[in-house]
């Protein structure tokens, strides 16, 4: 592809409809007979979609995930001057594939659950994603004995004496539970999380514990 390379920059442009027609018409009879610049603005043209997708999105993906792509890009020297298109498009693409990296692994802080001696079968994972007004805690765990009358387990986020209940659920005779709740924004901050199991109303967390373990971010 190097051998055009004055083609090969117009290729953004073109895809983006920003060309002038005499230059439309040139890339156009160039991607006629070339099969890789033809692959390429194929690859770009996905890309712009993804990203027009993405500047109609109502939410903006985290600073620390800006951080994160930038800081795992890789660098190089060259000799030629990368268009500005070139480095917003790949930048951006980076982005987006990151969004929708940790949209599908759902979490970016995780804790996984280690029994105690009145649930020795039990386990479990949480995880916390989200950020401000929107920050929700997903429950997975087993091996719980199931509830009895009246009684239900808690979420708690745990810092030293400190107990932050994240919300409460009851357990069947399958002793499984998948749970998503709703947390305060601030819950990744905590160390560590735990459950017990409540058998009264006091809002303080019972000395029956269950399940704790380590929140660690991802």
């Amino acid at each position: 592809m190097s051998e055009h390379p004055d083609t090969r920059y117009l290729l953004g442009p073109y895809v983006m409809g920003t060309l002038e027609p005499p230059e439309e018409r040139e890339v156009e009879d160039h991607l006629e007979g070339c099969a890789s610049c033809r692959e390429e603005a194929k690859g770009l043209r996905l890309a712009h979609e993804c990203l027009a997708n993405l500047a109609c999105s109502t939410e903006t993906p985290p600073q620390y995930l800006e951080a994160r792509v930038v800081a795992g890009m890789p660098r190089r020297e060259t000799r030629r001057r990368v268009p500005t298109w070139v480095a917003a498009v790949a930048a951006a693409v980076c982005v987006l594939a990151a969004v929708l990296t940790l949209d599908l692994l759902g979490a970016r802080t995780s804790a996984n659950l280690s029994p105690t001696d009145r649930a020795p079968d039990a386990g479990g994972e949480v995880s916390i994603q989200g950020s401000g007004e929107n920050v929700e805690m997903r429950l997975q765990a087993w091996g719980l004995p199931p509830c009895e009358s009246e009684q239900y387990y808690e979420l708690w986020l745990v810092e030293g004496d400190e107990r932050v209940s994240a919300g409460t659920f009851t357990v069947g005779q399958s002793g499984r539970v998948d749970v998503r709740m709703n947390a305060p924004n601030f819950a990744a901050s905590y160390p560590r999380v735990g459950v017990t199991a409540e058998y009264d109303k006091d809002p303080r967390a019972s000395d029956a514990k269950m399940l704790s373990g380590k929140l660690h971010e991802l």
